[in-house]
């Protein structure tokens, strides 16, 4: 097939490359063969339907946006824009533009390349939990420093996280966009897995919107009606639970009663238990 270009006026937004400019600014046309796949990619999947609308939309107007690279081995690695890159290559484009970025390392490779691949916004929430968990584990990473990083609050980083307490089954099916971001949410209202399992299935047969699952799950665990409210946490406890959420890098929750209390703290793998527990010098 022959090469394709980008037309003049998208060439316009491509400058020529500066000699004199930082490595991490230089924007290039890059042979899409000499660019290899990115190993820490967190799309594991890709909608071959989308791919095909991407490659149609790049043969009529171009990749306008360019994928971003660092030098590695004979050419390049990939660091974000996998799917630009295989529809670009799908549209028959031998060439594609490109950001060359300084790596020094493998964690900062890691790091950058998880990260740019969040700030996109297009990804599946349970790839997008799993990449701020691979923040928190491989780049030692606290929530509030992936938050930081990616621009988001740190209790948005959390709840995300909290999809991987689901069972694998209910993760399968968001991760199929058979139930929404606000399905999954929902389930977590539920504290047996048997439970959520069973309610995904509900929705997926049924149809069950958003609402209707919240509302099942707020009945659920409804409490008689003469039951006392909860007492509301005074401004130390709140700030104690932030103090600690700040120190462990995680979800604290602090409840206190008339003669006892609790503290609740969250973690999502066994390395990241291990985490919290070096940071409180716990031995086991």
């Amino acid at each position: 097939m022959a090469k394709r270009v980008l037309g003049r006026g998208l060439q316009a937004l491509i400058p020529d490359v500066d000699e004199n400019a930082q490595e991490h600014q230089r924007i290039v046309q890059i042979d899409i063969e000499q660019i290899a796949a990115n190993p820490y990619q967190p799309r594991q999947t890709f909608d071959q339907s989308k791919l095909d609308e991407l490659s149609r939309s790049i043969v009529e107007k171009g990749v306008i946006q360019p994928i971003s690279v660092h030098h590695g081995g004979s050419g390049f690695e990939l660091i974000a824009g996998e799917r630009r890159l295989r529809a670009a290559k799908q549209a028959g484009f031998t060439t594609i533009p490109a950001i060359v970025m300084a790596v020094t390392s493998p964690q900062d490779m890691m790091e950058l390349s998880l990260i740019e691949n969040i700030q996109r916004d297009d990804l599946n929430p349970i790839h997008e939990a799993k990449a701020y968990l691979r923040l928190l584990e491989e780049c030692q990473l606290t929530q509030e420093e992936v938050a930081a990083r990616v621009g988001k609050n740190r209790s948005t980083v959390a709840n995300i996280l909290r999809l991987l307490r689901l069972p694998d089954d209910v993760q399968a099916s968001l991760l199929g966009d058979e139930i929404s971001m606000g399905h999954a949410r929902a389930l977590l209202g539920l504290e047996n897995k048997a439970e959520q399992s069973n309610l995904c299935k509900k929705i997926i047969n049924n149809g069950l919107s958003v609402r209707k699952v919240e509302q099942f799950v707020k009945d659920r665990f409804k409490d008689a009606t003469d039951s006392p409210a909860p007492a509301r946490k005074s401004a130390d406890l709140i700030a104690v639970e932030e103090i600690m959420q700040r120190m462990l890098g995680t979800r604290v929750s602090i409840a206190q009663g008339q003669n006892k209390g609790k503290i609740e703290i969250e973690f999502y793998s066994t390395d990241d238990l291990s985490r919290i527990l070096d940071l409180l010098k716990v031995r086991l």
